[in-house]
């Protein structure tokens, strides 16, 4: 009876697997052993006929779709996958040529709750293929991603009449493909915010005309390693554009950034990125006010001089967030980051990590910050070195914003009075923030720190000049404030004599005038007494 009952159970067992990978009325498709994916392949077809499309009405929901060398996707291919509430869902398309009208379209019913993703393309192998007019319409897709495309419907130009009504992509991609630009003869009312180009060497030049039609409803563009040489005059206009972020990277060809390439104000610009371009032209008077909303700029990579010459940080006030990291100058200026890092109040964060900045340029940097900070301000260093021979500098600093400035540097540095000053003070202790990387010595709780007020003694720092540790000059002025003093009080004598002189003039010549006695100036009471000698 136990031995009838083990065979019942396992025949059954077996039912219930051969149901769940495989579908007698789907020959193409099978469920794989983790049941998350459906992968259907032509190749499982006993007929040639290229119209065949499998049917998934008797599998169950999955987390994957495969489709595999079917050379047509139809009209309403998808209309049998069921996508329950609540999940994240991946339709893959490889090796297919033709991908009819409303292939993908509102036949495929998506809760709200639920994202749909449609990659189209292999890394593995390259593909041409054919977009027909609203390939996908009606639809809302998380994520639409071509990879490795040679050709759009037979050229290097992505045709967006392939774009149908009432189509919102939230991402759209396009990795490894040959495009070039779009083509927009036909204005469709779809919304992509989130556009990104990369790792694609057709793309060459960017101008209004090789730009999507879709651009004025996107939130961010990015346009990364392609063979970028040229952004013409005039490419974007602002007026129609809501980018908040504008991503120009990695670009090897990029050697000049045109002042001229946005006309009017990307009013709701949040981030600028131009890191590892090869720009190498900046205009000395360079317009960045096209730019003036950005919050967060990226400049990794870049040269930094060339940048900083041509007013950058003057005509972007509102930044809060700059990463200068592995940047570089290409000539030693001992006043660069005095004369052109400033407007610099909203600053939270900056990464100066990697560069060749000296130690002076980094002190004058943190100073810029200290003058003007009033809240937290995180400063990754990186790589630099803060030695205590300018320890009356970095006081200063440290008394002008006291507790607000977090030195991010390699756990590797020394505990010097520095960073004892920066790290263990009390004031720095209590806002101290866990997550910033410290060097690792702090951590040595049998190292006597570093005693401030000795050190301040020992450096002889004199922290009420204007700066500390240019204890030489303060000597130089001291010489010679005497003199001036001297100077000053002999002009202000030789001023007095000058008004002395000039009233004792002004007298003697009032005194030496000649009066004109022609006529002389009757008295009044001798006319009366002669007058009234007469009447008697």
């Amino acid at each position: 009876m136990m031995l009838f009952s083990f065979l019942l159970f396992f025949v059954l067992f077996t039912q219930t697997t051969s149901n769940d990978t495989r579908c007698d009325k789907t020959p193409l498709c099978y469920l794989t052993n983790n049941s998350t994916v459906i992968i259907c392949d032509r190749m499982y077809a006993q007929t040639n006929e290229s119209d065949v499309f499998p049917s998934l009405s008797c599998f169950p929901p999955v987390k994957t779709y495969l489709f595999r060398n079917f050379p047509k996707i139809r009209l309403h291919a998808f209309e049998d996958i069921k996508f329950p509430e609540n999940e994240s869902f991946s339709i893959k398309v490889v090796n297919a040529s033709f991908i009819e009208t409303e292939a993908f379209s509102k036949s495929l019913i998506i809760p709200p709750s639920s994202k749909l993703s449609i990659d189209i393309g292999d890394l593995d192998s390259s593909s041409s293929i054919v977009l027909r007019f609203s390939a996908f319409n009606h639809i809302k897709i998380d994520h639409l991603h071509f990879t490795n495309i040679n050709s759009f419907n037979g050229r290097s130009v992505f045709d967006t009449d392939c774009f149908g009504d009432d189509l919102d992509i939230n991402l759209l991609t396009f990795e490894n493909c040959a495009i070039g630009g779009f083509s927009n003869i036909i204005h469709k009312s779809a919304d992509v915010a989130y556009l990104s180009i990369i790792n694609s060497p057709k793309l060459t030049q960017l101008t209004d005309k090789s730009l999507p039609s879709f651009l004025s409803t996107s939130k961010s563009l990015e346009i990364s390693n392609t063979n970028l040489q040229m952004i013409n005059a005039h490419t974007f206009q602002a007026w129609s554009l809501i980018l908040e972020e504008l991503i120009i990277t990695n670009n090897s060809n990029l050697e000049t950034f045109p002042s001229s390439i946005v006309d009017g104000i990307l009013m709701k610009l949040n981030k600028l990125d131009l890191s590892y371009n090869s720009i190498k032209n900046l205009d000395i008077d360079y317009d960045w006010f096209s730019y003036s909303s950005t919050k967060y700029l990226l400049l990794r990579n870049q040269q930094l001089d060339l940048f900083l010459k041509a007013n950058l940080l003057k005509t972007l006030p509102a930044l809060e967030k700059i990463d200068f990291s592995q940047g570089f100058i290409s000539a030693n200026n001992d006043d660069l980051i005095k004369n052109h890092f400033q407007n610099i109040s909203n600053l939270n964060s900056i990464d100066v990590s990697y560069t060749n900045l000296t130690e002076n340029m980094i002190i004058d940097l943190l100073t810029a910050i200290s003058n003007v900070a009033t809240h937290f301000v995180d400063v990754r260093l990186f790589g630099h070195t803060l030695s205590d021979k300018n320890f009356c500098s970095y006081f200063k600093i440290f008394k002008n914003a006291p507790g607000l400035l977090h030195l991010e540097l390699d756990e590797s540095h020394d505990c010097n009075c520095i960073i004892d000053l920066f790290y263990m003070n009390n004031v720095r202790q209590s806002v101290t923030n866990t997550s910033v990387l410290q060097p690792t010595c702090l951590s040595n709780f049998t190292r006597i720190p570093c005693d401030v007020e000795t050190q301040l003694s020992i450096s002889k720092c004199n922290i009420g000049s204007q700066n500390p540790d240019a204890s030489g000059e303060g000597n130089k002025l001291g010489k010679y404030a005497f003199g001036f003093i001297v100077a000053g009080l002999v002009v202000v004598v030789m001023v007095l004599l000058s008004l002395g002189f000039s009233v004792v003039y002004q007298i003697r010549r009032r005194r030496n005038t000649d009066l004109d006695m022609d006529q002389p100036i009757e008295n009044p009471l001798a006319a009366i007494i002669e007058e009234r000698l007469q009447n008697q």
